[in-house]
């Protein structure tokens, strides 16, 4: 089928010359290619008329038209005359000549040597290593350099030479204008040109571009290798070149190093620029970014002209024309009745795909950590206010405007990033690494006609609801175009299928799953060839057929149901997503929705309308919405062919447009620096000028006395605070004072004028050493203590904690060594307990009794275990611990919710790389044998085929069975097989737990293995447990147990006896409807921390989550006692308050009390 847009406009015929403009290949193609020209294959086609009918491919003959068809009952006759063909063959032969003739231009004088320099202010970069300007090769580079500027250079406004050796030479300090006398200058230059060591390419290109303002081109002629590596100088060259608006040409002069060469490619594509390489050894041009351009055109043209050949001959193979690049066809090649009859041609089997939002978890920003906030957030401070005594009000911080920047953050605050360019030119990179893959996954959505019509289908089990309503009629062979697809290159990485078509009644091509294979496949398609459109669309019976049918019973339910339609259903809407919403709610059932319209000159509202619909039924069925078009539904929607709107298209775009935004506020913190460094250029200038005086005058020895510096508002109150304090220091105004003491009467303060020193009682309490001399050899005199001091004990202050951000795969025990209260030196207990907070009691000596201290009274003290100690934390340290304790705890909430979710609330999180499970499948399990079956099909995607452990599955009842003799990688294939040996699992007999770790244990070390039981063995216990410590002893084999519906608590204590007696952990398999309701009680967690509300932790039975809530536990008990002790030193703080108050009435005077 011919897919061809309407016939444009004759096309004028081009001029047929060379144009010697100064222009580039692609400018000069803008203006005379084949798409300006009206000439390329699309154009050609499209003047040619079509009329309705069955249409044949045949040349006529006698006649003056040529006709290219193919059976089709919805197709058309496509009509080329004889004329357009000669016209179109005549001009096509005329455009390959003028390509040909440009071609020509461009391989003559110094365009061949240096070809096409753009621009009117150039700079040139002439590389005069030893290597380039070497005898044999320096007078033809001078030659071919003077030939370049008479005929090229000459005619630009401004030209700046510069010659790049170890150093970097330039003519003049800045470009100047084309004079003969500056020609004859460049001339002299050129022939002045010397061996100059090595090639300082780098250095080069910074001093080009700090001309930047009056340079429009740069020519760079390079000749060896530059000194700098290619990577470090394409870094440099990209971090550097955005921004500058300047056409860059790269010319590689008798490159034969292959370093070279990559170097001046890699340069042009960095830069965006063009290369051109030259050997005059050969006298050959090599390789030219324009002349890759014109052989592509010259392709272009020959193709169509191959097509014109083989219309004329009477066939045509391409019967698929794609008129724009946004259009996207439903047809296929040599589709017809023929094709939809012949045999399918099933693709081989392959990976199942995954949504776009599944792949972005594992491939986008967030999962590769590229967020913008994430990278910046190291070096980003928030602004600080803070109050000031002396000032008496609020100070905000000063920002160093050299390396700080504001930057407003995600949550609309505003912080001080330090801009690191290095750091973020790196992130940019990764950015568009980033972009690239994402382009590549639209690529890949696009590339088969079966994704672009019903996206990726990515259940292993799917059923297809087929829309074959009378609407439908004229677009059938259009629809079985689609499945046909659909069954060819999508179906066969399915497990099981099954198709339902629908119209006014719902009918199934089987009662149940079919396991997919060629011949089903093929039976499913002959099948769809013998339906007819008919009737209404009763889409709710064909749902409820798919999911309420009795074939559900004894089959497996389908995961994936996919909906092709065109139109409403004849229910309400509502009434269907509601019906949808209920099933998919209590089931892993997904509903993706696929509308179709192909309706011409339909209006835009209905089709809205209709979309808008559907797309709230697949959210309701948490599926996906797609929505294609092959005719041109309506003029104004975004394209015409093809994918109008695809969810996973939208979470790729909102993806790309994240890495977008990300990178524009890269580029805004870059532009905002350097604006900021352009700024502050004059004024540091004008520093250096105000400064040159004074060092001379400073060199000639006269010594200039600097005025004093200018007092700041600090400053000045200082001072002003000092003559306050000097006023109230006067004799008229005595200062009262009293000593401290710890007696309820107080006696009245004694007047002083002034502050004596007081002396301290230290000498007392200082530990005397014994110690010893000896004389040397020399006279000298040594000492040796014998006696040392006793340090005093140093009180702990809290501490900030680091925590993790990302779960670790490992045990509580392991983890809480790291992260535990006493590893994060939280303990209350111990914060409270040093040498300073002894509260002792001594003998006196008086009465014979002991008695505390004389200033314990007034000292704080709590009850710590049973001991009185005197509390020395302060309000500010009490605060910072319950801030820490905060954070710690909310973490224990995160690691508990990592502990409930998925597959490790019933079995654990798996530790080791090698992993055998022990399956209990006696008779007594079986009324939970199909919710063990289900849980382990989990973990085996969930944990082990993600962590990548190696494992095996052995199965014990009365006797044992292994699914695989030896351990297995964890690929697509082994978990799909292990998956289905799950579901084949009978329970009967007894429970050999036994003779199973024996078989276990004898795969080799290291090894996990992992008990799945809900009760004790046939054997006894006690024998069980001596076996197990035999076989595991001197090995690293580790036996865990999960004890799965165990009710009995004897049972219980068997299974952790034996986890703990081999070193490995013991689980408890929680109830579904518990462990909902702790991973609930979990999330409010947090909102009640914050809130200061009393919490309880649940009693688990498990090892890991009974340490964990343990460890809860006690951080919570000690946030309670800190609390208390903060509340005490509030009210002792308050109480002294006004004990000082009273004091200062009662020295007043009686009155004033």
């Amino acid at each position: 089928m011919f897919l061809i847009g309407s016939p444009p406009k004759k096309s004028r015929m081009h001029t047929l010359r060379a144009d010697q403009s100064c222009q580039s290949s692609a400018d000069w193609l803008e203006s005379n290619g084949l798409e300006s020209a009206g000439l390329s294959l699309p154009h050609f086609l499209s003047c040619c008329a079509a009329s309705p009918g069955s249409v044949s491919l045949q040349h006529g003959t006698g006649q003056n038209s040529a006709q290219c068809s193919r059976t089709h009952t919805t197709g058309g006759q496509l009509e080329v005359s004889a004329e357009v063909l000669r016209d179109s063959e005549m001009k096509l032969y005329q455009m390959i000549e003028l390509y040909h003739n440009r071609i020509r231009w461009l391989t003559e004088g110094s365009r061949k040597v240096f070809g096409m320099v753009r621009g009117s202010k150039v700079a040139v970069l002439v590389d005069a290593s030893d290597v380039n300007c070497s005898t044999d090769r320096l007078i033809d580079l001078q030659r071919n350099l003077l030939d370049l500027l008479d005929k090229q250079l000459r005619h630009k406004s401004r030209i700046c030479p510069i010659s790049l050796g170890s150093e970097v030479a330039s003519l003049w300090d800045k470009p100047r204008d084309t004079s003969p006398l500056r020609l004859r200058e460049v001339r002299e230059w050129v022939l002045q040109l010397r061996p100059s060591g090595g090639c300082n390419l780098l250095q080069a290109l910074k001093t080009a571009w700090a001309q930047t303002e009056e340079l429009d081109a740069l020519l760079v002629i390079l000749g060896s290798s530059p000194d700098q590596p290619l990577g470090l100088l394409c870094d440099v060259v990209e971090q550097a070149f955005p921004g500058r608006e300047m056409s860059v040409h790269v010319v590689g002069y008798c490159c034969s190093n292959s370093v070279a060469i990559e170097t001046v490619k890699k340069l042009a594509g960095v830069t965006r620029g063009s290369y051109h390489l030259f050997s005059p050894s050969l006298g050959v041009l090599d390789d030219s970014t324009d002349l890759e351009l014109l052989w592509a055109e010259i392709k272009a043209a020959r193709d169509v002209l191959s097509h014109i050949h083989h219309m004329r001959s009477g066939h045509m193979e391409d019967a698929e024309i794609l008129t724009g690049v946004e259009e996207i066809s439903l047809s296929e090649r040599n589709s017809g009745t023929d094709h939809l009859n012949a045999p399918l041609h099933i693709q081989p089997k392959g990976l199942l795909p995954v949504t776009s939002v599944e792949w972005l978890k594992t491939n986008g920003l967030k999962a590769q950590k590229l967020g913008l906030y994430h990278v910046l957030a190291p070096n980003a401070y928030s602004p600080l206010k803070e109050f000031v005594p002396i000032l008496g009000k609020t100070v905000t911080a000063t920002v160093h405007e050299r390396a700080m920047v504001p930057f407003e953050w995600h949550d609309g605050t505003v912080k001080n990033v330090h801009v690191d360019l290095p750091l973020l030119f790196h992130y940019q990179k990764q950015l568009q690494r980033a972009m690239q893959e994402l382009e590549r996954r639209l690529l890949w959505l696009s590339s088969t006609g079966s994704r672009q019509i019903w996206g990726t289908v990515c259940e292993p089990r799917v059923q297809i609801l087929v829309d074959t309503s009378s609407v439908n009629d004229r677009h059938w062979l259009h629809i079985l175009h689609s499945l046909r697809l659909l069954l060819e290159e999508h179906l066969a990485n399915q497990q099981s299928f099954n198709v339902t078509v629908f119209g006014t009644e719902a009918t199934s091509w089987r009662e149940s799953l079919v396991p997919v294979s060629p011949k089903s496949l093929q039976d499913a398609w002959q099948w769809l060839q013998g339906r007819q459109c008919a009737g209404g669309r009763n889409t709710l019976g064909a749902l409820r057929l798919a999911l309420e049918g009795d074939h559900l019973r004894a089959s497996p339910t389908p995961q994936g149901l996919y909906l092709f339609t065109s139109g409403m259903p004849d229910q309400d809407v509502a009434v269907v997503s509601a019906y949808v919403a209920e099933r998919c709610s209590t089931s892993d059932v997904r509903l993706h929705v696929c509308l179709f319209t192909a309706e011409e000159g339909s209006p835009v509202d209905p089709l809205v309308d209709t979309a808008q619909a559907l797309r709230q039924l697949a959210q309701a069925g948490k599926g996906r919405f797609h929505w294609i078009s092959h005719t041109g539904t309506a003029p104004s929607l975004p394209c015409h062919l093809g994918v109008i709107e695809s969810d996973d298209v939208s979470a790729l775009i909102g993806e790309m447009e994240k890495a977008t935004h990300y990178w524009q506020k890269c580029s805004d913190l870059v532009k905002s620096l350097t604006q900021k460094a352009s700024i502050r250029a004059p004024v540091s200038g004008q520093a250096r000028a105000a400064s040159a005086p004074v060092r001379s005058a400073q060199a000639g020895g006269r010594q200039e006395k600097l005025p004093p510096p200018r007092p700041t508002i600090l400053t000045l109150k200082r001072l002003s605070n000092r003559d306050n304090r000097a006023d109230k220091g006067s004799p008229q105004r005595a200062i009262t004072w009293r000593p401290s003491s710890a007696k309820a009467v107080i006696p009245p303060a004694n007047l002083v004028n002034g502050w004596k020193p007081v002396e301290s009682n230290l000498k007392g309490k200082k530990v005397k050493t014994t110690q010893s001399f000896f004389f040397l050899e020399d006279g000298s005199m040594g000492m040796v203590f014998k006696a040392y001091p006793k340090p005093r004990g140093v009180r702990k202050g809290v501490t900030s904690v680091k925590l993790p951000n990302r779960e670790e795969i490992c045990s509580t025990k392991q983890w809480l060594k790291r992260y535990g209260i006493r590893s994060l030196r939280l303990d209350l207990h111990k914060l409270v307990s040093g040498p300073d907070c002894v509260h002792h009691k001594k003998l006196v000596p008086v009465i014979q009794q002991k008695g505390p201290a004389k200033y314990c009274a007034v000292l704080p003290s709590v009850e710590l275990n049973g001991r009185v100690r005197h509390l020395q934390l302060t309000p500010a340290e009490l605060r910072q611990y319950l801030t820490e304790a905060q954070r710690l705890l909310q973490r224990y909430c995160h690691r508990m919710q990592w502990l409930l979710s998925g597959s490790r609330c019933v079995f654990g999180a798996v530790l080791e790389s090698s992993a055998c499970f022990l399956l209990d499948v006696s008779g007594s399990m079986a009324p939970n044998l199909s919710e063990l079956k289900r849980e382990l099909a989990s973990l085996i995607w969930e944990q082990l085929h993600k962590r990548r452990v190696r494992f095996t599955l052995l199965a014990f009842s009365g006797d044992v069975r292994p699914w695989r003799p030896e351990l297995v990688e964890p690929t697509d294939e082994a978990c799909g097989q292990a998956e289905q040996w799950l579901a084949q699992l009978t329970s009967h007999g007894g429970t050999c737990t036994l003779e199973a770790l024996q078989v276990a244990c004898g795969l080799g070390a290291p090894l996990g293995c992992y008990l799945i039981s809900d009760g004790r063995p046939d054997s006894s216990c006690s024998r069980l447990l001596q076996e197990a410590e035999r076989l595991t002893a001197g090995k690293d084999i580790t036996v865990h147990t999960i004890a799965f519906h165990c009710r009995d608590r004897a049972d219980k204590e068997f299974l952790k006896t034996l986890a703990h007696k081999t070193g490995g952990r013991f689980h408890c398999a929680q109830e579904n409807a518990k462990a909902i309701e702790t991973l609930a009680a979990c999330k409010r967690w947090e909102s009640k921390l914050n809130e200061g509300h009393e919490l309880t932790v649940p009693v688990f039975e498990g090892d890991d989550l009974k340490r964990l809530g343990e460890e809860m536990s006690k951080l919570m008990q000690f946030q309670m006692e800190a609390r208390g002790f903060r509340l005490m030193l509030y009210l002792l703080s308050h109480a002294l308050q006004l004990l000082t108050e009273i004091l200062k009435l009662r020295l007043s005077g009686p009155d004033v009390l």
